[in-house]
């Protein structure tokens, strides 16, 4: 197995299994990131919740919850030591909520998957409402490990990738199930090394790339492990995506690479100073991605060579992904410093703090990759504040906390 050198930042930190001491349960800390179906912003926050947000209302400060607005709290059974039976606490959510067909699909660090019906949580209905296309995988207080990457909607199923521990080893496993209902359609063989990722989906193939160097490719159909996979020689830590048949990746060793599907061999490789952590964005022949060295990085998507005469600079890890608003790239630092950089080419600058100069944009760590909606940059902070940035005006538009209690 590839040895893994993670780096001294705090986000490695952050993806450890939660645990109970005595009758105390930790606080969930996820850093799930937002999903917009046109109208409404759809967020999961750091402390375990799902919420349904109106951008009209939280601009105008109106008191939550408004029109079509709700919060849903995600939750999980723990089981207790030195006989303190069992409590329902919070679920950790890192991966991002997606839509399909009009319901939210959750995966949950807990190792559950849930889709939640819009109406029914608005209307405050139990979890689940069957008639309203709502269900949790497994039904049962089962789970099927850790949920880091987003699930992936393909036709009529759910992709999750998650990992499991067995005779003191680390496995993949790729789940596919219903997206209707919920039933569990097939489930894949482990595969070598942890997988924190999204699958990715392509011409009725699933591709997941894991912490020991490989890159499996799975019929969509059969779970079937395909012939073709791709091993590098350091573990991928990053989400893979494909853009006509190549798949990008970035690597434990710095670098981003892509690979020819089928192929035995990368197209090229560019280096940074550090991990691509987060999936690169694709824009016409640009790829944009930005790494925890602090830069971001615009390359040509079919030679890696770079587009800028220098990357942009941010001055501290990225961790979240570049986001397109218009004729800019916006990217957010670890430390909450929000960027708006001309991608034609590659200068920039941050959005100043309203209040103190000195301070990051939102003063709060940013780990979730932000949202563009109708002129406004969406970000969800690990101080658990929504804020609204303009990245024409270079502001903050306005702020919402997220804790509802």
């Amino acid at each position: 197995m590839k040895s893994v050198r993670l780096p001294l930042i705090a986000l490695a930190a952050i993806l450890v299994a939660a645990s109970t001491f005595g009758c105390a349960a930790p606080a969930a800390q996820g850093f799930a990131g937002i999903v917009s179906d046109g109208e409404h912003l759809y967020v999961g926050s750091a402390d375990g919740q799902i919420l349904a947000v109106n951008p009209s209302a939280r601009a105008a400060g109106e008191p939550f919850p408004s029109t079509e607005e709700w919060a849903y709290p995600v939750t999980t059974l723990v089981r207790g030591t030195f006989g303190c039976g069992t409590s329902e606490v919070a679920s950790t959510l890192y991966a991002t909520p997606v839509l399909t067909d009009g319901h939210i699909c959750v995966g949950t660090y807990d190792g559950k998957v849930l889709m939640l019906d819009p109406d029914a949580r608005l209307a405050g209905m139990s979890f689940p409402q069957l008639r309203a296309g709502e269900w949790m995988y497994p039904r049962t207080d089962d789970s099927i490990g850790p949920i880091v990457g987003d699930p992936t909607v393909y036709e009529d199923k759910v992709f999750v990738a998650s990992s499991v521990s067995d005779r003191g080893r680390t496995h993949g496993v790729v789940y596919a199930l219903d997206r209707a209902y919920g039933d569990e359609l097939w489930v894949s063989e482990h595969l070598d090394g942890k997988l924190w990722v999204t699958p990715a989906v392509s011409d009725g193939v699933v591709y997941v790339s894991t912490f020991d160097g490989h890159v499996y490719s799975l019929d969509a159909a059969t779970g079937e492990t395909l012939p073709w996979s791709y091993e590098g020689e350091f573990g991928f830590v990053s989400s893979p995506v494909i853009v006509g048949n190549i798949l990008y990746v970035g690597t434990f060793n710095r670098s981003l690479i892509a690979v020819p599907l089928g192929a035995e061999t990368k197209a090229w490789e560019f280096h940074a100073n550090n991990w691509f952590w987060s999936t690169p964005l694709i824009v016409d022949d640009v790829l944009y991605a930005a790494s925890l060295d602090g830069m971001l990085y615009a390359l040509d998507r079919e030679t890696g060579v770079a587009r800028w005469v220098e990357p942009y600079d941010t001055d501290d890890s990225i961790a979240g992904s570049p986001v397109l608003a218009n004729d800019s790239i916006v990217v957010v630092s670890q430390s909450g410093d929000v960027h708006v950089v001309d991608r034609a080419s590659g200068m920039g600058a941050r959005v100043p703090d309203p209040t103190r100069d000195r301070a990051s944009t939102v003063n709060a760590e940013v780990v979730a990759s932000p949202l563009y909606l109708d002129g406004l940059v969406y970000v969800r902070a690990q101080n658990n504040v929504l804020f609204a940035i303009d990245p024409v005006a270079r502001s903050v538009a306005y702020s919402f906390p997220l804790d509802m209690e």
